[in-house]
């Protein structure tokens, strides 16, 4: 169900009025000797202190290797088609995931696809499909009779991701576009999945992307859609050290918007017989799953 976001500020407001009023009571009796009641402040301060660390660290060097990289640091980059934003430095990006996940992401693929259920044989899209690190991760579940296609509106990452391709021997299919309008007949595709791509899609063009991943999915077909989320839990936030790269993320130049997966009830009204709710990270990745029936 879609999420409320009446009293948005207020709430804020009101939320760290109880912390800094719970610090300052924590403090009081600190100082008359009730020591125990700052051990709590004690251990998240301290995990505080290690996020300050990781992100100090993260952006520094983001910095650093985006000026020593041709043409400039790493920008998202509006797309002349008004579909979003687009990244041009691939090798970059691959170094960023890895970072940003903290060495999981070879983990978030697998539950991504798990979440899929692939089978032998299927035709797989990955839409804004990156250096095609989902799909390569694919070709293992659907082998040599299945299909693996990728939509890629930055000409360097598709590049990059034919690249990598080769380089394994599996065939790919990548072509440009944009989400709202796939390049692919009704009916082709058995998965669809779009993973850390909906929330860089202007939010006008977004229905209209998941009516073009339902349009081209066959019965029986799947829609997985992953990207940033809200943590559910605040101190999952704190303690999870992919929740505290989402909440950088959310205040980053190309910010992820809390509401992205809020798209989860249009997904029945497109037809989508089952839809789903996952949480990844400590709840900072979350995904949409719809399933389509076998027969109509």
């Amino acid at each position: 169900m879609a999420r409320s976001t009446a009293g948005g500020p207020p709430r804020t407001r009101t939320n760290l009025a109880v912390v800094v009023s719970a610090a300052g009571l924590a403090l009081i009796l600190y100082h008359h000797g009730v020591w125990w009641w700052c051990a709590p402040l004690g251990v998240v301060a301290l995990g505080l202190a290690h996020a300050a660390v990781f992100a100090g660290g993260a952006w520094a060097a983001r910095r650093w290797v985006g000026r020593r990289a041709r043409g400039g640091p790493l920008r998202a980059r509006p797309s002349h088609q008004s579909a979003g934003h687009l990244i041009h430095r691939p090798r970059l990006y691959d170094w960023q995931m890895r970072l940003h996940t903290f060495g999981r992401d070879r983990r978030l693929r697998q539950w991504t696809l798990d979440l899929a259920d692939l089978r032998a044989g299927d035709a797989v899209l990955d839409v804004g499909c990156g250096t095609g690190a989902l799909l390569l991760s694919a070709a293992q579940r659907v082998g040599p009779s299945g299909a693996l296609h990728g939509v890629e509106p930055s000409a360097e990452m598709a590049a990059w991701a034919q690249k990598k391709a080769e380089a394994l021997r599996i065939p790919l299919q990548i072509t440009g576009g944009s989400a709202a309008s796939l390049p692919h007949p009704p009916a082709s595709i058995d998965a669809v999945f779009c993973t850390l791509a909906l929330h860089h899609v202007p939010k006008h063009l977004r229905e209209a992307a998941l009516r073009e991943m339902r349009r081209v999915l066959r019965p029986g077909g799947r829609v997985v859609i992953v990207d940033w989320q809200r943590p559910r839990s605040w101190l999952k936030a704190v303690t999870e050290v992919v929740s505290l790269v989402a909440l950088l993320h959310h205040f980053g130049p190309s910010a992820s918007p809390w509401d992205v997966l809020d798209i989860e009830p249009l997904l029945p009204a497109l037809g989508f017989d089952a839809v789903t709710r996952h949480a990844f990270g400590g709840g900072a990745v979350g995904a949409v799953v719809g399933r389509l029936e076998s027969a109509r």
